[in-house]
């Protein structure tokens, strides 16, 4: 995709040793195998439409940066399970293989977005925007050092509007029924009157009693409550460049800083143009011509620009260009305004890599540099921090050395380098310690490898100039605690439980006095009372569990009564009585707003049922990868 090529880039090495084999190999094997391109990997064919490797991993990998944006530290935990990694991955290649048969179908329905949809988007996309409004020099930037034509980013455009267009003929065409959203409406505003009685807990506390047994067979049924999680004891080494004390900085180096770096503290040369552009055909260059000598006859260049120029973008504000800095546009472009000398003055024409140019000077700026006492305190800053930052640099290569070469312990690294260990406790990967709370630390500790070989870590990085090397010390594996040891917990647990069925069963006899007609003396007994529920809607403050069991029930028929028991989020329990429904008549003022968005919701069924039907009748074969190492 078009952003994805704006932000990659690349470049490689290869060394003279390298470049000798190749000469042998191609003496010894001949040219065959170096001439012959090589196979390109596939991830899935759709109905003979092949979706490669390459394209899998690149979504995968936008994919993953967008979790890890969302998500933060909590993403570095799941990508330690390999299952979620597979899981992510799969998913990743099903909306590759969707994207496939929607834009199949779309060829074969003729969707076709308009030149003027495409001109819109292009306008309206963000990386395009400069003080909130389209900015062609911005375009015209990103354009070049992207490497993309104008045409590739229309095509790339189009595609993406033209998928739109399907999806919206699939959503815009779902409907509902005012039928079946004025009755959504009526029920949303329904009101429901009942009666509520409260089993607090705490009344059936008081009232169980449990022996040793009970609680005994209460820790046997239920292991799970009792289970200590995989520990470790750890000595670490924290490397912290925030502790590293830099030198003075003295007036020399902050001079040789500035003199070196004055780029960094100058304002370049900037200069606003306005250009009329065609684009490159047979008599382009003589049209140009022709519109110079028309300009130098005394026509109005920005009116001839909103008339002939085929950048349409600048031409509408007579072909005016933001301000630009030598070196940032095309070549010949560049120079060409560059050399202008005087407002007013216009270039001959110019070719460049987009069409055929004349340019004029609108405005120009002078180069400026920032005096030497004005950022000296910003370069000494920078100096302290830099040496810091090597020292650093120097630390963590040599606590590498030393803990690789004395595997065993970390006394040697700590003597040398004067930092102390630090001895853990016992704790799990739930709760270590603040300093080393990190999945790139917590990972290796608990992996078994460490503790297997009695080895010191590797220097695991932490960012912020931070480092660790961890020695597990001891382990203690996920196991049931034995019941001397939480016996305590074990009876209060025993007893809450106990406690429950008791008020479940004192709940279950007040819902059968009740549909007797016997709940007076039932309340009477036990110290409770009747809480009226008057006019309750779907958003009235009652507990959600309430809420949820009353407008869940049947309304009542006749003589008969509507009684529900339930358990409440603190263990309590509850019976609820349903005495009466009313469910208005008319229609609210939200019955469009309703209708609107059942109609979206059905929109979107229809659009996945759609899904459904391409990937039945396609003809999906999935290949098999190779894994593919998360870790960069």
């Amino acid at each position: 995709m078009f952003f994805d090529k704006l932000r990659a880039g690349a470049q490689g090495t290869v060394s003279k040793v390298i470049l000798v084999l190749i000469i042998l190999s191609f003496a010894l094997a001949g040219v065959g195998s170096y001439v012959t391109q090589p196979k390109v990997e596939i991830a899935a064919e759709v109905n003979g439409d092949e979706i490669s490797a390459q394209e899998l991993e690149n979504a995968y990998r936008n994919e993953r940066a967008r979790l890890e944006s969302q998500l933060g530290p909590q993403f570095s935990e799941l990508l330690g399970d390999p299952l979620y990694v597979e899981q992510l991955r799969r998913s990743v290649l099903e909306q590759l293989i969707e994207q496939r048969l929607i834009d199949q179908k779309v060829q074969e329905l003729n969707l076709y977005a308009s030149d003027e949809q495409v001109r819109n988007a292009i306008r309206a996309l963000p990386e395009f925007q400069q003080d909130n409004k389209f900015s062609n020099d911005r375009y015209q930037q990103l354009l070049a050092r992207s490497g993309i034509s104008a045409e590739q980013l229309r095509d790339n455009i189009r595609q993406d509007l033209s998928r739109q267009l399907l999806l919206n003929a699939v959503i815009g065409s779902a409907f509902t029924l005012e039928a079946e959203a004025g009755l959504l409406d009526r029920l949303s505003r329904q009101q429901r009157d009942g009666e509520l009685v409260r089993l607090p807990l705490a009344n059936f506390n008081t009232s169980v009693s449990l022996s040793e047994e009970e609680a005994k067979d209460y820790y046997q049924q239920h292991p799970e409550q009792f289970q200590r999680p995989e520990q470790v004891k750890v000595n670490y080494l924290l490397l912290d460049a925030s502790s590293l004390t830099a030198a003075q900085v003295d007036e020399a180096a902050i001079e040789a800083q500035y003199q070196a770096n004055l780029s960094a503290y100058s304002q370049p040369e900037q200069r606003q143009v306005a250009h009329i552009m065609l684009n490159k055909s047979e008599g382009a260059a003589d049209k140009l011509q022709a519109i110079r000598e028309r300009i130098a006859a005394g026509e109005s260049f920005a009116e001839l620009a909103q008339a002939e120029s085929d950048d349409v973008f600048s031409g509408a504000n007579g072909g005016e260009l933001d301000w630009m800095e030598q070196g940032t546009l095309d070549p010949a472009f560049d120079a060409a305004a560059f050399a202008l000398n005087e407002t007013g003055e216009i270039s001959p024409v110019v070719e460049s890599e987009f069409g055929f140019h004349l340019i004029t000077l609108l405005d120009k700026r002078d180069a400026k540099t920032k005096p030497l006492a004005e950022v000296r305190d910003a370069i000494a800053a920078h100096l302290k921090q830099e040496q810091a930052a090597n020292a650093f640099y120097e630390q963590e290569q040599r606590l590498a050395e030393l803990a690789f070469e004395f595997p065993d312990s970390l006394d040697v690294a700590a003597d040398e380098l004067g930092l102390t260990i630090v001895s853990t406790d016992y704790f799990s990967a739930q709760d270590a310690p603040a300093a080393i709370n990190d999945p790139r630390v917590l990972t290796p500790a608990f992996s078994g490898e460490l503790r297997d070989q009695a080895m010191n870590s590797e220097v695991i990085e932490l960012g912020d100039n931070k480092a660790v090397v961890i020695h597990v010390t001891e382990h203690r594996a996920a196991a049931v605690r034995e019941f001397a040891e939480v016996s305590e917990q074990a009876r209060e647990l025993a007893l809450a439980a106990k406690a429950r069925e008791v008020a479940a069963q004192a709940a279950s006899e007040l819902q059968q006095a009740w549909a007797a007609g016997e709940q007076g003396a039932w309340l009477a007994e036990h110290g409770l009372t009747i809480t009226e529920l008057k006019g309750i809607t779907r958003d009235s403050e009652q507990d959600p569990a309430v809420l949820t069991a009353l407008f869940a029930m049947a309304a009542p028929e006749g003589e008969s009564s509507s009684l529900h028991t339930l358990a409440l989020a603190d263990g309590s329990q509850a019976v609820l009585k349903l005495n009466a429904v009313t469910t208005p008549q008319d229609s609210s003022e939200l019955l469009p707003q309703i209708q609107q968005s059942q109609a979206a919701l059905q929109g979107q069924r229809e659009y996945e049922s759609l899904l459904l039907a391409l990937k039945a009748a396609a003809s999906i074969k999935y290949q098999k990868l190779p894994s593919i190492d998360d870790n960069f």
